[in-house]
């Protein structure tokens, strides 16, 4: 009997390693998406930048602080995600059928800025990398590598894009590999997991903004508005949730391996770091061409990654607080609106990375306004989720609260903490 090439490839699959695995295999596929895309695109090339800086700037001393961030990560992921699958809209909607319009304005304007300021960077960190790599002028990358990942939103299925994205998330464990190959003392990264504070101003710098790069505004309404592209009922709650923790925890092994690589390299070496370009260059010539080549392309695969996400967030914010139709599995006529901002988004990103002005210095400052926002979206969140009226049976449990309360204290701290640098840099 012939079988469909597709159906031959499971009976061959069962044959060899078990029907029960290849069960196990397809419930992971299903399992798996908007949370692992989501946490992979967290890590993007202006994040990797922060890590690298945390770890050539403290060394191991604040890897403990993963720890702490992780299960908050998860929470604050997981309760945007619950809000979208139960009110079966997206984040910005449902903000604006509860809080009004001029709320959901606001949010929708800060996370516009703060979006295409990063966008302009990601653009500039992967085009630089490129052309490194290559010996090229940096700039001749830019207009290519954004038409690339523009033409792949607008003109492919749903189905195609998620299955890129998820690819590059699993492909980010290239870090881990190039940590391994920087050589680092495991005695010191044991010794980092121990929790330490100090009042000094590293110190401070480091933690605001490793906590600041991993709790992001855009990777909310993302992950909101896949879930919905998911198709999933209300009933698959626990999936969602299970994928929620694999892709946050995994974004944050990766993070855990960029500080490790950059402090056994760059601690204490004096050298500073600004692009992803220079995270790269400083790893060569102590870490080796593999492990530095690895790291490029690492930066490579992020910036794939996090760039579709953070101009899809952006188009889902504006969309739903306008009440267009939005979505990835419409085609580009059906959802006009949603695409345009999209493509707009794209083109301000390019302008950004072609301008005089370094990307990733304006990126300081719209990393404030996400400081800004981050508490109030979490805020909102709280509210939402103790809600019977609003969430039914899906209100947050006792251990949940918890978190987001915690979570919240640590942004208020933050949020002083990014206003006093702010006022010391402009005076």
């Amino acid at each position: 009997m012939k079988f469909p090439l597709g159906l031959k490839r499971i009976r061959n699959a069962e044959k060899y390693l078990g029907k029960e695995v290849v069960k196990d295999v397809k419930k992971a596929k299903k399992t798996v998406g908007p949370g692992v895309i989501t946490g992979g695109a967290d890590n993007d090339p202006a994040g990797i930048v922060t890590y690298t800086i945390v770890g050539a700037t403290t060394g191991y001393v604040l890897l403990w602080l993963m720890f702490i961030i992780t299960p908050m990560l998860i929470v604050v992921q997981e309760m945007a995600s619950r809000v979208a699958l139960v009110k079966r809209k997206g984040l910005a909607s449902v903000i604006k059928e509860h809080y009004g319009v001029n709320t959901a304005k606001i949010v929708m304007i800060v996370l516009i800025i703060a979006n295409i300021a990063t966008i302009g960077a990601d653009i500039a960190g992967i085009s630089s990398v490129m052309g490194m790599i290559t010996g090229i002028s940096w700039v001749w990358f830019i207009i290519p590598l954004t038409l690339v990942i523009w033409y792949i939103i607008l003109f492919q299925s749903y189905k195609s894009i998620r299955r890129i994205l998820l690819g590059l998330a699993f492909l980010m464990g290239i870090y881990i590999i190039s940590a391994l190959l920087a050589k680092p003392e495991w005695t010191s990264i044991a010794s980092g997991f121990v929790p330490h504070f100090n009042f000094s101003f590293v110190f401070l710098a480091a933690a605001v903004g490793m906590i600041g790069t991993t709790i992001s505004p855009y990777i909310l309404f993302w992950q909101a508005s896949e879930e919905l592209e998911e198709k999933k009922p209300a009933l698959r709650m626990k999936t969602m949730e299970t994928d929620t923790i694999i892709g946050m925890t995994w974004s944050n092994i990766v993070s855990v391996f960029i500080i490790i690589a950059s402090a056994a390299v760059l601690f204490g070496t004096g050298i500073f770091i600004e692009t992803p370009e220079q995270a790269a260059i400083a790893l060569q010539p102590l870490a080796g061409q593999w492990a530095y080549l690895l790291f490029a392309i690492g930066i490579l695969i992020v910036g794939f990654l996090a760039i579709p996400v953070l101009a899809g967030s952006t188009a889902y914010a504006v969309s739903e607080t306008f009440g267009w139709k939005e979505g990835l599995d419409k085609k580009v006529s059906k959802a006009k609106g949603f695409y345009a901002v999209i493509t707009l988004s794209f083109l301000v990103g390019i302008g950004l990375a072609f301008s005089p002005v370094n990307p990733f210095h304006f990126l300081f400052y719209t990393q404030i306004l996400n400081g800004l926002l981050m508490p109030f979206l979490v805020l909102l969140l709280f509210f939402m989720c103790n809600n019977r009226k609003i969430m039914g049976c899906y209100v947050n449990s006792k251990l949940k609260n918890i978190i987001t309360i915690a979570l919240l204290v640590i942004l208020g701290f933050l949020d002083t903490v990014l206003i006093l640098q702010v006022i010391e840099a402009v005076v």
